[in-house]
């Protein structure tokens, strides 16, 4: 049960960090969730909370590693290799080595085999956090660098994790072998790719099996890739290699899968890439929470040193932070390295390729993975208290928050500033316009006023919850424009002619009694109003005695006693006549509105919606004179709806020809049609088969009877 409530407030820490940010966006996202973890901390759940380094590697880090695989293609890989194998092996090796004899030379009570495994800890780089730190800044990182920061926080993991490990052993056994070291290093590295790969193309098979041979095969492929990381990261650590690398190497080889089917199994791909997705970032949101919630445990260890040490250490974490940092500007920078310079896309351009340089550098930001292997040290080795721990986790842990801190402050400044191709009111104008579109050409096409209406208002939605500018001056002169349409239509001699003078004065009668507002769900007025109108309705039916539907029967039935049948047939007729011509102006006004709406679009406007809210008033108020009350199931055909989409599409195409939109935005309108459409579809066929199932179940129950 304790797990479950674990579990449960960090997924509210994630959705309240995801809240507060709204409110600062100027404040990193990393930042604020390690506020959130901090917070948490205090709660009795958390108290004394101490990360589990092998359970943060099997259940955080192996899914993030998975899916990180999974983005990078097996042909890049290899394209690459030289220049991710320079990344995230020489690199990081040299970086450990140098910073290690540093920081012996300045910790001389500290063995050279403890400085670098205090190195080894702090050297991997997060991707994520450079994104989290990066993000909704006004800066772009150039792709170049970007990637190299991919490529590199995707392998230095496991080098550092083997670095670790090869000074732990120094340290247990008081010897060190340089072929030993070396042979256990390519044993753990390439035993783990190895058995990714293995184990990779093992479950692919399976998955197609699966995706050939069972119905539904989304139910079960699914599983198959929620269990993958944790398996082959078990096993492959079972087996002495690296998780992360066989997790890694798993990843990409289902990245090759995806790209052989293509445009098979669509569904398996867009539901896994979707779950996937969501996991990845609520795992990256918990990843900066835990660092939050580990950091009380650590301020009672600088607590316990007191502060002439833990001055001391923040020196050294410093000294350390500024070492890694020179080392790889300089690493960039040199002469003869066109693999990098190729990667960055600065072959020939030195001063943009010394401005990459400076945010490689400041991008080598640490992240939680530097403290679950902080945490990973042994408090024991060789039967003795390991010496210095607390002091290597609290150096750690100062050296991801400078990093974090420094890379805040100064990516910014030397980041090429980033021109939005469009804001979000530019894309929501387009989007408003597109909608309508395809509104008015749909609405053209359908003779039934329910499906019609049904339709529309399903369309709408896909404007989403932005606050519209409609005034209530735009929906009451609408209004009212209406209402005169309708009075000059009634009073027309073809309706006259038809209906008679009587017929048409009580209409006309029920038009002036209309009295509406402007429908705005926002507002506690509108709210007071339909409370203030559903108390009455319900007022006058408790004092009649009509509430049931056989009271309603019997109400009807002392009516009619009250009439003679003459007076009574008059009465009926009088009243099929009303509600004819509602009928007829139902119609008509749809009609009316339907031109308003094309020409404020002809115009280009967009600010529509109060036409929309109009239209939803009347049919409202013209149901309560045809005395429709109950709301109806309106079943519109899939047909219609892909008719509606393709309008969509086709506004898109038009403007994207002209040249009026930006390709990103025409891009994320694609998307959205994209994805409104396959949500539609999917929701009316779950619709059809629950109505399905209805009429069987009826069935067998008229077959038992």
């Amino acid at each position: 049960m304790e797990s479950l409530y674990l579990v449960g407030l960090l997924l509210l820490g994630v959705i309240a960090a995801n809240v507060v940010k709204q409110f600062i966006p100027k404040v990193p996202d990393a930042f604020i969730y390690i506020l959130m973890g901090l917070l948490l901390s205090f709660t009795p759940v958390f108290r004394g909370f101490e990360l589990e380094p092998e359970f943060f590697m099997l259940v955080i880090i192996s899914p993030l590693m998975f899916v990180d695989g999974q983005r990078q293609s097996f042909s890049k890989i290899r394209q690459k290799f030289s220049t991710i194998f320079l990344l995230s092996v020489v690199l990081i090796i040299g970086t450990i080595l140098s910073v290690g004899i540093l920081t012996n030379l300045v910790e001389t009570e500290w063995t050279l085999p403890l400085a670098i495994a205090l190195v080894a800890i702090v050297t991997p780089t997060d991707a994520v956090a450079v994104k989290s730190l990066t993000s909704d800044n006004g800066s772009k990182m150039p792709g170049g660098v970007g990637e190299a920061l991919e490529l590199e926080s995707l392998f230095n993991d496991a080098t550092g994790l083997v670095m670790l490990d090869l000074a732990l052993s120094v340290l247990q056994k008081g010897s060190f072998s340089l072929f030993s070291g070396l042979g256990h290093f390519l044993f753990v590295s390439i035993g783990g790719v190895t058995i990714g790969i293995i184990l990779g193309l093992i479950i692919v098979g399976i998955r197609v099996w699966l995706n050939v041979h069972v119905n539904n095969p989304e139910t079960s492929i699914i599983p198959v890739s929620l269990m993958t990381p944790f398996l082959v990261y078990i096993i492959a650590e079972q087996l002495g290699t690296s998780g992360i690398l066989a997790v890694v190497a798993t990843g990409i080889v289902h990245n090759w899968e995806s790209s052989r089917l293509r445009l098979t199994s669509t569904r398996v791909q867009l539901t896994s890439s979707t779950i996937w997705t969501t996991i990845a970032n609520v795992l990256n949101s918990v990843v900066f929470l835990i660092l939050g919630l580990s950091l009380p445990e650590v301020w009672r260890d600088f607590v316990n040193i007191g502060v002439p040490g833990s001055m001391q250490l923040l020196g050294l974490a410093i000294l350390i932070y500024a070492a890694m940092l020179t080392i790889r500007y300089f690493w960039v920078i040199r002469e003869g390295q066109e693999d990098i310079r190729s990667l960055f896309g600065t072959s020939s351009d030195n001063a943009l390729h010394h401005q990459n340089a400076q945010i490689f550098a400041l991008g080598g930001v640490h992240g939680t993975m530097t403290l679950a292997m902080a945490f990973s040290l042994p408090r024991l080795i060789g039967g003795q208290a390991f010496p210095y721990r607390e002091e290597l986790i609290l150096v750690a842990t100062l050296v991801i928050l400078i990093s974090m801190v420094v890379s805040a402050v100064m990516l910014p400044m030397v980041m090429p500033k980033e021109e939005a191709a469009y804001t979000p009111d530019d894309i929501a104008h387009v989007r408003s316009k597109m909608v309508d579109y395809a509104t008015l050409q749909i609405r053209s096409q359908i003779s039934d006023h329910a499906i019609r209406e049904e339709l529309t208002a399903q369309l709408q939605t896909q404007k989403g919850w932005t606050p519209r500018s409609v005034t209530n001056d735009q929906f009451q002169s609408l209004l009212d424009q209406t209402k005169d349409y309708i009075r000059g239509y009634i009073h027309g001699n073809e309706v006259s002619d038809k209906y008679g003078t009587e017929v048409v004065n009580i209409y006309d009668n029920a038009i002036n009694h209309w009295k509406s507002g402007l429908k705005n769900k926002w507002t506690i007025k509108h709210e007071l109003h339909v409370l203030k109108k559903q108390y009455k309705h319900a007022k006058w039916h408790v004092m009649h005695g009509v509430i049931t539907p056989k009271q309603r029967q019997r109400s009807r039935e002392q009516f009619k006693e009250t009439k003679s049948p003459e007076e009574w047939a008059k009465w009926k007729n009088i009243r099929g006549a009303v509600i004819a011509l509602n009928d007829e102006v139902l119609e008509q006004t749809d009609a009316y509105l339907d031109s308003v709406l094309k020409a404020r679009l002809e115009k280009y406007q967009s600010d529509n919606g109060y036409i929309y809210d109009v239209r939803q008033a009347l049919n409202d108020y013209l149901k309560q004179i045809s005395h429709e009350y109950k709301q109806k199931v309106v079943s519109v055909d899939s047909d219609l709806y892909i008719q509606a989409f393709q309008f969509e599409y086709n506004f898109v195409q038009q403007a994207s020809s002209t040249g009026r939109l930006p390709r990103t935005m025409i891009s994320a309108l694609y998307s959205e049609i994209n994805q409104a459409q396959t949500l539609q579809l999917h929701q009316l066929e779950e619709l059809t088969a629950i109505s399905e199932e209805d009429q069987e179940l009826v069935a067998g129950r008229l077959e038992n009877n």
